[in-house]
C-alpha cells in the first residue's frame, strides 16, 4: 500500500486533474485480480504485481484507472461484452495518455488509428473473438478483466439500480468538473484531455431535437388566418397559413425534495442551462419545487451562465408545480420537470405537455419520461 500512495502523490503534484481524481478512489490489495481494475469506487491491484512496476509505470497504471472513471466507462458498456469492451476502452485510453506523455505498463493495446474516436466507436470496429484465449490479447482474468495489461475496468455496484447509478454519475461529473476546473488552472490539462472530458460531460439530453419533436408530438399543426400565405396575396387569395407551435414560453420546474443530491441539483442546473443555450425560447419560468412551491424567476439566454440557489429539502409533491402553472402561468407551452421521480403525487394531467426527465428509472401516470 505503501508504493500505491507515493505513486499516487506523485501523481497528484504532476498531474493535478489525474491526481484529484485518485484520491476518491480507494484502494483495495487483492491477489485475485491479475493486474488492476477499477468499478469507480476503488481501484483494485494486485500487489505482488504492482511492486514489479517501476515508478513511472505504477503512475500511469493509477491515470490509467483513472481515466476509466473520468470517462465513466464502468456506466456506458449497457450490453456489450465486457471482455471486448475493455479491450476497446483501453485503445481509447492508452493513446490520450500517451499524448500527454504517460509510461504505462506494457500493453499491445496501443493504436493510432483510433485516434480521435469514442470507447463505442473502438468497439464496433473490433472483432468479436477476442476472449477464446488466442487473440494476442490474452484471456480474461478472475475479477476485473484486463486484456490489456495496464489496468481494466468493472461495471459499477449500482448497475441495474437506477436511482444509485444516477446519483453515482452525478457525482463523478461534479468531481471530473471540479478535477477539470483545479488543473485548468495549474495550465495542467492538456487540450486532448480536455476535450474527452467535454464530451463525457456533454448534456445528456439534445434538448433542440427534443423538445422540437416533443411539442410536434403534442401539438397539432392547424390553420389560421392570423399570418396568411404571401404567396397568394398578390392573386387577390387570401388563404391560411400552416401554424405550427414554437418555443415561446416554457416551465422548467425542479424538485428540490431532500432525497435530490447535490451533484444531481448541479447536473440539472447543467440541463437547464443547455435548454436555454439549445432552444433560445422566448422565456422560461424556473420553478423550484419540494412539497410546495419554493422560487419562482423567469430566464432568458441573457441569465447565462445560470447561478442557481436551490430552496426546498423537505418532501416531494408534483401537484402543488401543475397548480401554480395553471395559475399563474397559464400561457406556458410545455412543462420539463426535472426530478427523481420518487413521488405518488402527481395530481390531475395538466392541459400542457409534460416531460418528466429524471435520473432514476421510474415511470409517471401521464406525459413522457427520458433518463439522463
Amino acid at each position: 500500500m505503501q508504493e500505491y500512495t507515493k505513486a499516487r502523490s506523485q501523481l497528484i503534484l504532476s498531474s493535478p486533474f489525474f491526481g484529484t481524481l485518485a484520491l476518491r478512489l480507494k484502494p483495495i490489495e487483492d491477489e485475485s485480480v491479475g493486474t488492476a481494475a477499477t468499478d469507480g469506487e476503488c481501484i483494485k491491484y494486485n500487489p505482488k504485481w504492482f511492486l514489479k512496476l517501476r515508478d513511472e509505470e505504477r503512475i500511469g497504471l493509477i491515470a490509467h484507472e483513472v481515466m476509466h472513471v473520468a470517462l465513466m466507462h464502468m456506466l456506458r458498456r449497457d450490453h456489450r461484452d465486457p471482455h471486448k469492451w475493455n479491450i476497446a476502452a483501453d485503445y481509447v485510453i492508452n493513446l490520450a495518455l500517451k499524448k500527454s506523455n504517460f509510461i504505462l505498463p506494457h500493453t499491445e493495446l496501443l493504436d493510432d488509428k483510433y485516434d480521435g474516436m469514442s470507447t463505442e466507436e473502438v468497439y464496433n470496429l473490433l472483432p468479436d473473438d477476442l476472449g477464446d484465449g488466442n487473440s494476442p490479447f490474452g484471456v480474461i482474468l478472475l475479477d476485473g478483466d484486463d486484456p490489456g495489461g495496464c489496468g481494466g475496468v468493472m461495471d459499477h455496484p449500482s448497475i441495474g439500480d437506477g436511482s444509485a447509478s444516477g446519483k453515482f454519475e452525478a457525482d463523478i461529473e461534479i468531481a471530473i468538473q471540479q478535477a477539470a476546473e483545479a488543473a485548468k488552472s495549474m495550465g495542467k490539462l492538456p487540450g486532448h484531455l480536455q476535450e474527452l472530458i467535454e464530451k463525457a460531460l456533454a448534456p445528456k439530453v439534445d434538448w433542440k431535437m427534443t423538445l422540437a419533436r416533443f411539442l410536434r408530438s403534442n401539438n397539432k399543426s392547424d390553420f389560421t388566418w392570423i399570418r396568411p400565405n404571401r404567396r397568394f396575396i398578390a392573386q387577390g387569395m387570401y388563404l391560411p397559413s400552416l401554424h405550427t407551435p414554437c418555443l415561446e414560453e416554457i416551465a422548467v420546474a425542479v424538485d428540490t425534495s431532500g432525497s435530490i443530491s447535490n451533484a444531481e441539483l448541479e447536473q440539472f442546473t447543467g440541463e437547464i442551462t443547455s435548454i436555454l443555450h439549445d432552444t433560445n425560447p422566448e422565456r422560461i419560468h424556473f420553478l423550484q419545487c419540494d412539497t410546495e412551491v419554493r422560487a419562482d424567476e423567469e430566464y432568458t439566454r441573457e441569465n447565462l451562465p445560470l447561478k442557481v440557489t436551490y430552496e426546498g429539502r423537505g418532501g416531494t409533491c408534483f401537484s402543488p408545480v401543475i397548480d401554480y402553472i395553471n395559475e399563474r402561468h397559464p400561457a406556458v407551452s410545455a412543462l420539463v420537470y426535472l426530478t427523481d421521480l420518487e413521488s405518488n403525487d402527481f395530481g390531475d394531467q395538466p392541459p400542457y405537455p409534460v416531460l418528466w426527465v429524471t435520473t432514476a428509472s421510474e415511470e409517471a401516470p401521464y406525459g413522457e419520461v427520458i433518463k439522463i
